[in-house]
């Protein structure tokens, strides 16, 4: 299995823009927004894992995230409206072994949208916006993704992005509950042929010491907990 360091590209705070959305490196004042997110049942219908009790257990797990990042095991960013600043979604990947004995490089990706941000094109957006980066920013050969089998609406989202089928399997919730989940995945070349009209954006690397140094991106509002309710 290829070994992959994600501090070769996070190294620098880079943000990528569109028209409607900025894609931002994960940070704890993320926790509240994505807590009250989690709050919707909309949100938490399909699940693979357990929804947090409380803003502190969710901020533990977003510490543990961020402790990945920074030991250069896993890339999170959050995508955020670039007109309000208010969250709109969570985006991670992380390696994983390929399913055989090849020498190729394999992320395992999850996006956790906002119900808010269902319709009106976003969910593509998000997700495309997301894969695009992962495939022009490292050199990894195959993405994976996975989701309830009853989640109608990310199945097409999948077949819609030109993901392949894979395999179905059981998740364990923390509390023992199992759920029934469909895996997908996309090579390289099969994301460059996907049919689907590629949305314009920039993207823009800032160094944290141009950030110390006070030239920072705009980045989401820390009162998007306001915005979302």
């Amino acid at each position: 299995m290829k070994k992959f360091d994600w501090n070769e590209i996070l190294g620098v705070e880079k943000s990528y823009y569109s028209e409607r959305v900025v894609l931002r490196p994960l940070a704890e004042c993320d926790v509240y927004p994505l807590f009250m997110a989690t709050t919707d049942p909309a949100f938490n219908r399909f699940l693979l894992w357990d929804a947090p009790s409380s803003v502190s257990q969710l901020s533990e797990r977003i510490k543990g995230i961020l402790d990945e990042r920074r030991k250069g095991q896993m890339g999170a960013w959050v995508a955020a409206d670039i007109t309000t600043g208010a969250f709109m979604a969570l985006f991670r990947a992380y390696t994983v072994p390929p399913p055989q004995d090849v020498d190729e490089l394999h992320f395992e990706t999850g996006i956790w949208l906002h119900p808010r941000y269902w319709l009106g094109g976003l969910s593509v957006e998000v997700t495309a916006m997301s894969y695009d980066i992962l495939f022009d920013e490292t050199p990894v050969d195959v993405l994976h993704a996975q989701t309830h089998e009853d989640n109608k609406a990310c199945l097409g989202l999948f077949r819609g992005l030109n993901l392949s089928y894979s395999h179905k399997s059981l998740v364990e919730h923390e509390n023992g509950h199992i759920n029934p989940s469909c895996s997908y995945n996309v090579r390289r070349s099969e994301w460059r042929r996907r049919v689907l009209p590629r949305d314009g954006y920039e993207d823009v690397t800032v160094t944290r010491e141009a950030r110390v140094s006070g030239l920072s991106l705009p980045k989401a509002s820390e009162k998007a907990s306001e915005i979302i309710v």
